[in-house]
């Protein structure tokens, strides 16, 4: 057979496996544009995510942090339980905290919590196919219906199951924490979904903190500036030059009454929810602080450096 045949031939197979394929692929298609309409609509759970679409976001992710978080470090992953149902409970401050959730998780499929305003339009495709619960914080049906798809979710998920929940729902700019921001809806979806499960639920509080000095700029970040972007990565009012996230030490959900003296040791939340977010919320408080310490160490040591090499300048 010769060269310009064998072109043909395999051309030929090609469209032989295109037109038994068509069908299938098609029906995904339909498939995943009902449940993209469901999601989009709020309070659905949608199918559990597969690695090939964890895979998808983690690369997503990757880029959406290159671009508008920078560096990103991870103290304290080891924390993370190796094994349990659980939900990631991270400070909110910034829409780069979803790149640096999946910095900590990795390709780890997920379900998470977000706004029905965020899954419009071709995002709605992305996010069915990762795990997106919309709530829709309008109305208290839409907040209703979010709640009861969490536990779901979490009640029947398999068993090393993975929430991504930010206790207090929205932005917090600033990056102080205060407790009267914190819901306590977080906290109830995992008693609930423990007993419904009948079996304990880890929730590991994460704090994070955003490097916002110039001076910490990446090389690229640098040199996008230099060429006259100066508005590029101000999406959302500020510029972040890297961040540092801090896995906090996880407590359990129990399925029944809490044991008072796991309560003491920090290692237990306590039954009621309020009391429970007060719990969290003091852990937190202290992640966001070495946070914080941990990214403005390498400042420090740079303006330690600054200072001794003008101090050698002056003696010279």
């Amino acid at each position: 057979m010769t060269f310009e045949w064998s072109i043909f031939a395999a051309i030929g197979v090609l469209i032989i496996i295109g037109v038994l394929l068509t069908p299938k692929v098609s029906a995904r298609v339909r498939f995943w544009q009902m449940e993209t309409a469901k999601v989009q609509k709020g309070g659905y759970v949608p199918p559990a995510p597969h690695l090939i679409h964890a895979l998808i976001m983690r690369s997503f992710c990757v880029l959406f942090g290159f671009l508008e978080v920078g560096p990103i470090k991870i103290i304290g992953k080891d924390r993370l339980p190796k094994k349990g149902a659980m939900i990631i409970a991270p400070f909110h401050t910034d829409a780069g905290d979803a790149p640096i959730v999946s910095h900590l998780l990795g390709t780890r499929p997920i379900f998470y919590l977000i706004r029905t305003t965020e899954v419009q339009g071709w995002r709605g495709y992305i996010c069915a196919a990762t795990g997106a619960i919309a709530v829709d914080e309008e109305t208290q049906e839409g907040r209703s219906k979010a709640f009861k798809a969490a536990i779901n979710a979490l009640a029947g998920g398999g068993p090393d199951v993975c929430m991504v929940i930010f206790p207090q729902g929205e932005l917090v700019p600033d990056q102080v924490v205060r407790r009267h921001e914190f819901k306590s809806g977080t906290m109830a979806i995992a008693k609930i979904a423990a007993r419904k499960r009948k079996e304990p639920i880890w929730i590991v509080p994460v704090g994070m903190h955003y490097k916002t000095d110039p001076s910490m700029a990446t090389l690229f970040q640098k040199s996008i500036e230099k060429l006259g972007f100066s508005k590029f990565r101000n999406l959302f009012g500020h510029k972040n030059y890297g961040a540092v996230a801090v896995v906090g030490k996880p407590f359990r959900v129990l399925p029944h009454a809490a044991d008072l003296e796991e309560v003491a040791r920090g290692l237990t939340l306590l039954d009621d929810a309020e009391q429970a977010t007060d719990m969290y919320v003091q852990r937190l408080l202290i992640l966001q602080r070495e946070a914080k310490k941990r990214a403005e160490k390498r400042l420090k040591m740079k303006n330690v450096k600054s200072a001794k090499a003008e101090k050698l300048e002056e003696k010279e």
